[in-house]
């Protein structure tokens, strides 16, 4: 009887390892997205410097990303001689974890514009509070010729109003008459994410748990209920007041950006980043579904910005047209499930941006 029983444990341990391990090969499940962060009292949160990590999600996304010393996903910050020299600031859309280093649209760039630069400073999560504190911080040490600020239409707006905390808690905006913008470092009250159990290290632990959250997830009645795209309230027409207020933060912010490059002398150029729902059509007439007597219009956010960039002389370019080309000629700009550029939308990107660097930036001409 025991050896019966000693058998079974041995057979069900080998068959548990193998499963792993064949999970781990063809299905892997675990995703270090969330550990590649650590707290900073000024921007709040940064890539942990020199940290890899695996980043896995669905749809054929499974490849390791190495963040440099300096605390950037890209390769040490080591200046060429005589190269022309990119600053690029922004969010997730500027680190671009989801595709492998050299197909991230600053590196494309860095090949198609010659003897060039292109220093990628985006982390996951920020606003352009947190670009503007970057921005002061490199632009000394860089000295870049350009400065290229990529503004995400999705939750930019919500993200510098600083009212949601992401892995950690987000530093806030002060607007005076009198002065330039005022930051607020964050709270440093935050809670450290206690140590996972040593389960959570095996991937088929996880798929089984993450297949049972799907299950729930799709059997949820209030799912809608309890989450709301950002589309529903960014691009109402007419916007509503709070959205305003939104819409002001991220324009006084755009030009605090623009003044400290005027005030250095280097040229900078806003991205206007659409959002997935904006770009393609079927997900578009979602939004237009969730509230039927309420009026949208896609591209309210470009347009606003676009407009008030042309009051204020701020140099800009809006990256939709190209993307919703793109994918109305079948090919894919976002990943499905993780919302970001894929290879082939990065190289739209890249195209676009380093044309109209050439075209409107004086130095490149």
């Amino acid at each position: 009887m025991k050896k019966n029983i000693l058998l079974l444990l041995i057979s069900t341990i080998v068959i548990l390892a193998i499963c792993e391990v064949a999970i781990r090969l063809v299905l892997p499940q675990i995703n270090d997205h969330d550990v590649m962060f650590q707290f900073e009292e000024t921007v709040g949160w940064e890539f942990i410097p020199n940290k890899k990590g695996a980043i896995v999600y669905e749809g054929g996304i499974n490849h390791t990303i190495q963040i440099n010393g300096e605390g950037y996903r890209d390769v040490p910050f080591e200046e060429k001689k005589g190269a022309t020299k990119i600053m690029v600031l922004g969010d997730s859309f500027v680190s671009n974890i989801s595709v492998e280093a050299d197909e991230v649209f600053t590196k494309l760039m860095e090949n198609k514009l010659t003897d060039t630069s292109v220093y990628n400073f985006g982390v996951n999560g920020y606003g352009q509070i947190q670009e503007y504190l970057v921005l002061k911080e490199w632009a000394p040490k860089i000295q870049p010729d350009v400065i290229v600020v990529m503004v995400y239409l999705r939750n930019d707006f919500t993200d510098n109003m600083s009212k949601n905390p992401w892995l950690y808690p987000r530093p806030s905006a002060v607007f005076n008459t009198d002065m330039p913008v005022q930051i607020i470092p964050p709270s440093k009250k935050y809670t450290t994410k206690e140590a996972l159990p040593f389960y959570y290290k095996s991937h088929l632990y996880r798929l089984v748990k993450n297949s049972i959250s799907n299950i729930k997830s799709k059997n949820d009645t209030n799912k809608n209920i309890a989450y709301t795209p950002p589309e529903v309230y960014t691009c109402r027409d007419p916007l509503e007041e709070d959205t305003k207020l939104m819409y002001e933060t991220m324009e006084r912010l755009l030009i605090a950006i623009d003044d400290y490059g005027k005030d250095a002398n280097i040229p900078v150029v806003f991205a206007l980043a659409p959002s997935m729902v904006q770009v393609e059509d079927d997900l578009w007439s979602q939004i237009e579904d969730y509230y039927p007597s309420v009026r949208y219009k896609k591209d309210m956010p470009n347009a606003t910005l676009l407009a008030f960039a042309k009051a204020n002389q701020l140099k800009i370019i809006d990256l939709m047209p190209a993307l919703q080309e793109a994918d109305r000629n079948g090919i894919k700009m976002y990943n499905a499930q993780e919302q970001h550029w894929t290879v082939e939308g990065n190289k739209v990107v890249a195209d676009v941006l380093s044309k109209h660097i050439k075209q409107t930036v004086v130095h490149f001409e």
